[in-house]
């Protein structure tokens, strides 16, 4: 086996094992957040279909921005790592889906949307599959003062660095 093959066999494998590719998903959630923001800017009369009906007014502009924030809150949740992101992802999905659904039980049957629930579901479920790259806060490490462990000066602080 060559050298090279098995270096990179572990580099993948320790950038799996840190969740790097959770990180970069994260980083997805926050471009297409940023491309909803430009599409609803460029298009502020396009009323969003939810769950087969659409809405107008200030509801209307309630529902459609809510769809880049929550790409934000997800995207930022992924790049951390946090487990509410995970558990937020899952049920934006499945609301998604389902609005989906209904939404073609209402004005009929859409080939891409089809095929952009059935892309979602898969990443959902490679997703779940990951769900141990997430954590549900950050570490804590003992800091050591000069007294040892136990010292006066030991306190324990959050570090946001993560170790696998």
């Amino acid at each position: 086996m060559d050298v090279r093959s098995t270096s990179l066999r572990r580099s993948g494998q320790a950038l799996l094992a840190s969740g790097m590719d959770i990180r970069v998903w994260g980083l997805l959630f926050v471009v297409s957040g940023i491309v909803d923001l430009t599409w609803i800017l460029a298009y502020p009369a396009y009323a969003l279909k939810v769950f087969g009906t659409t809405f107008s007014g200030w509801v209307g502009d309630f529902v459609k921005y809510q769809h880049p924030v929550i790409h934000w809150a997800i995207g930022y949740g992924f790049w951390h790592k946090r487990r509410w992101a995970l558990w937020g992802y899952v049920t934006y999905l499945l609301l998604a889906c389902f609005s989906e659904i209904m939404n073609q039980m209402v004005f009929g049957f859409h080939a891409t949307r089809t095929t952009m629930v059935l892309l979602s579901v898969t990443f959902g479920t490679y997703v779940v599959a990951r769900r141990h790259v997430f954590t549900s806060s950050p570490r804590m490490k003992k800091v050591v003062g000069p007294r040892g462990a136990r010292g006066a000066t030991g306190v324990a602080q959050c570090s946001r660095r993560h170790r696998v």
